[in-house]
């Protein structure tokens, strides 16, 4: 497995799982502000 690295304004995506609460936990696209 390879090291990956997250760079401002890259589009990554997401998974919310486990899910909290009401939370539906499935992948989601985000996108990286800082680093």
């Amino acid at each position: 497995m390879s090291i990956k690295t997250m760079l401002r304004g890259q589009i990554w995506l997401y998974s919310a799982d486990p899910s909290i609460g009401d939370e539906i936990g499935k992948t989601r696209p985000c996108i990286i502000v800082s680093s």
